[in-house]
């Protein structure tokens, strides 16, 4: 419980320090003007209760993304049974790229406050929208490195396993074709009648796709799926901020004509 109890204390510092800096002379928020703003009853559930659970998990999800960096860096240290041929493409390391749908929950929340806080900026504020393409670009950048960093660390494992099973499956490969090709091109004369129903056409055959899995393995295990997902968990809140704008029928005809 320590984590826990360490991030409560830092927002009640953080509360008591800056609250009156946080909030405005919205009505239903505060009254007055600043410094000596005067929070109303629902100011005062805003700042005590709503902003401090919302922070709380923000910072709960933070600590679990530490220790779960700490743990792929430990892990990827391990000595791991890769297999280059793995149907996953990643040596058997392919469940891995299911976890970035573990923080689409959080990404989607937090996105939710930052666009909607950028949707009042807007409507009330007069802001640009295009004011924000700058900080909505180092968003993403912070929610890539948050959802997939931790997966970097078994990228020179699956690089050196690659080149290795290209070397070794090279030489199996250039034993099993000389075989092959010694037997039924240079002795296969008068034996055209067993070539159809060999044993090694299909056992080269299926070496050949156990080589081009080989080639194919992918040195960054991410599902394709899974970042989808989060891509749409980042995307559905900014709809709102873009709709404050831009109307939705020609939000709509832009994806029609890019999907053309």
């Amino acid at each position: 419980m320590l984590p826990e109890l360490a991030i409560v204390l830092l927002l009640i510092v953080h509360t008591v320090t800056s609250y009156k800096s946080l909030v405005d002379a919205t009505p239903w928020l505060a009254h007055g003007v600043r410094p000596n703003l005067q929070l109303t009853p629902a100011g005062w559930y805003a700042v005590l209760v709503s902003t401090t659970m919302f922070q709380f998990l923000l910072g709960l999800g933070v600590w679990k993304w530490l220790l779960w960096t700490l743990f792929t860096f430990k892990l990827a240290r391990l000595n791991l049974k890769l297999i280059p041929t793995h149907p996953d493409r990643n040596g058997g390391l392919g469940f891995l790229g299911l976890t970035p749908l573990a923080f689409a929950p959080v990404v989607f929340a937090a996105t939710c406050v930052i666009a909607a806080t950028w949707r009042h900026e807007v409507l009330h504020d007069g802001a640009n929208l295009m004011s924000f393409k700058l900080p909505a670009i180092v968003l993403l950048i912070i929610i890539a490195i948050i959802a997939l960093a931790p997966l970097a660390f078994f990228v020179p494992r699956l690089v050196a396993l690659r080149r290795q099973g290209i070397l070794e499956y090279g030489v199996l490969g250039q034993i099993q074709s000389r075989d092959f090709h010694q037997k039924w091109i240079h002795h296969g004369a008068g034996h055209d009648a067993e070539f159809l129903s060999a044993p090694e056409i299909s056992t080269l055959c299926d070496f050949g796709q156990d080589y081009e899995r080989v080639e194919q393995l992918r040195p960054f295990p991410a599902d394709r799926k899974a970042l989808i997902a989060l891509a749409v968990s980042v995307a559905v809140p900014m709809l709102p901020l873009i709709l404050a704008v831009i109307p939705l029928t020609v939000v709509l005809k832009s994806l029609l004509a890019a999907l053309r």
